[in-house]
């Protein structure tokens, strides 16, 4: 009956979708990151798939009608695009650079520590994305010859992180511009910052989903460049 069951391609479709509602469910009553509904359905479906000895190639049968979805995501992410680029021009100069300037910094960052801890070309392609939201990190880590599972355990845990840790450290650093800290919740958090920054404020909201696609393109253009570089190296 299970195996009848599990090789039925709604069971991933089923699955997927009730597991990421009853975390979302969870996360408005409980807001903590274990609850978050990326890391909840995540962490259940893999938890289910080994407790059933459920393949994930099975699984998969339902879960691929998912990503169907990340390339109309991935287009519609200009919508945001389109509707803060009042902020843009005013603020572009920063905003800007910033994004480079951070993107560049956690590239070099990686590559540091991926030779003082010997990852190989794969790992290092893999990881490069993470910071951008997961429409634009699958297709960059799949163009790469990354790990495109990886990639996107990386991206919700990255996006985590940075939602957890940063009103801290803007409390710590006194860094109260919304503006700035809108800029690093988006470039930095992808969407789970975005989510982060709009509790904080409306200009928060609008400039963390703005970093977003900003970061996404930077992200992309840098992309061919780091896989001949990382090619170089490793």
């Amino acid at each position: 009956m299970l195996e009848l069951i599990s090789t039925n391609p709604f069971f991933g479709l089923f699955a997927t979708f009730f597991f990421f509602i009853l975390g979302t469910m969870l996360h408005r009553r409980w807001p903590i990151p274990l609850f978050n509904p990326l890391i909840f359905s995540i962490t259940i479906i893999i938890l289910v798939l080994l407790v059933t000895n459920v393949s994930y190639s099975d699984y998969n049968e339902g879960g691929r009608f998912v990503n169907f979805w990340i390339t109309p995501a991935t287009v519609a992410l200009a919508i945001k695009l389109e509707k803060n680029f009042i902020y843009l021009k005013k603020y572009y100069t920063a905003i800007l650079s910033g994004i480079v300037l951070g993107v560049l910094f956690h590239t070099g960052v990686l590559v540091v520590v991926s030779l003082l801890f010997r990852f190989n070309e794969e790992l290092v392609l893999t990881l490069f994305p993470k910071a951008i939201t997961t429409a634009i990190a699958l297709g960059v880590s799949e163009s790469l010859g990354g790990i495109v599972s990886l990639t996107v355990a990386i991206v919700v845990l990255t996006g985590v992180i940075g939602t957890v840790v940063g009103p801290p450290i803007f409390a710590l650093l006194r860094i109260d511009d919304p503006v700035a800290q809108g800029v690093a919740l988006g470039s930095g958090s992808h969407a789970m910052g975005t989510a982060k920054a709009i509790e904080l404020g409306d200009v928060q909201a609008a400039m963390a989903g703005l970093s977003i696609v900003l970061t996404g393109i930077v992200v992309v253009i840098l992309a061919p460049f780091v896989l001949e570089f990382v090619g170089v190296l490793f």
